[in-house]
């Protein structure tokens, strides 16, 4: 039955025909293929119709697309319980070359390591069941991947305040000091730049709370404004400008990637001793 396309299946559409693309195969040939019609093939791609599980496993098979069909189906498939946009910041991180985002009160999602996603999840959606717990803290260890391309790897700055390295959540100073670990390591691989606004800077222009920049190679600059149920994304050129803006008096006013780094070991050093 072919179905109004949805923004996960569209995402997953456009996977298909991206890989299909690169095998050199027009839609009549995987038709042919698969022994269906060709507007099946086209339905898939265009998210107006659901790929089934097994159809997706033998289109990457087709392609010799090593999973990535299964992977995106994986995702578009996710549980309604889920919010939408916990899968879409997914999909924009993997698609950017540039990422850059300030956050005042946590560590950013892409750079958390599993404890401290599930610790934080624990206290800020209570409601949420273990499983549902469970699905999110698989979906936010996933985004990682971006971070360990060898080729086409985003570039991705980080700015936050200070008191974000001495915040804990649930599961305190242990998970904390895991997190702080897993941060160092990050900027030692050159995997991100890292910057910490101290909490004796005079200028304070990160106000306005968390947001991040997403530049991609073939289409607009687009910013995300985080809120209490998610994110909102914007791709008005203004507001993408101001963000770009503020980001950049916001670097100003941090400290060095290198001191930044110096700050973030000798808090580590004290949780470690009170520990």
């Amino acid at each position: 039955m072919s179905l109004k396309a949805n923004p996960r299946r569209k995402t997953l559409g456009r996977k298909i025909a991206a890989a299909r693309s690169q095998a050199g195969m027009t839609q009549g040939q995987v038709a042919k293929a698969l022994k269906v019609v060709q507007s099946t093939v086209s339905a898939w791609e265009k998210g107006r119709r659901r790929l089934p599980s097994d159809r997706a496993a033998e289109l990457d098979d087709l392609f010799d697309s090593g999973g990535a069909i299964k992977r995106a189906w994986n995702t578009a498939n996710e549980p309604d319980a889920l919010p939408p946009w916990y899968t879409e910041v997914g999909q924009l991180e993997r698609e950017a070359t540039e990422l850059r985002e300030y956050q005042p009160l946590i560590f950013p999602g892409l750079i958390q390591c599993e404890s401290y996603t599930r610790g934080l999840l624990a206290d800020t959606v209570p409601w949420f069941s273990p499983k549902e717990i469970d699905q999110m803290v698989t979906l936010r260890m996933a985004r990682q991947e971006v971070l360990e391309r060898q080729e086409n790897r985003p570039l991705v700055s980080i700015v936050v305040e200070e008191a974000v390295l001495r915040r804990a959540v649930r599961g305190g100073q242990p998970v904390l000091i895991e997190q702080l670990t897993s941060v160092i390591k990050l900027i030692d691989k050159e995997q991100i730049r890292f910057q910490v606004i101290p909490s004796d800077a005079e200028c304070h222009p990160g106000g306005s709370g968390p947001f991040c920049i997403y530049a991609f190679p073939d289409k607009p600059v687009v910013a995300s404004a985080e809120h209490m149920k998610g994110e909102a994304l914007m791709d008005d050129m203004m507001q993408v400008q101001h963000c770009a803006m503020l980001f950049g008096i916001l670097q100003a006013e941090a400290m060095s990637p290198r001191a930044s780094r110096e700050l973030i070991r000798k808090t580590k050093e004290v949780l470690d001793d009170e520990a």
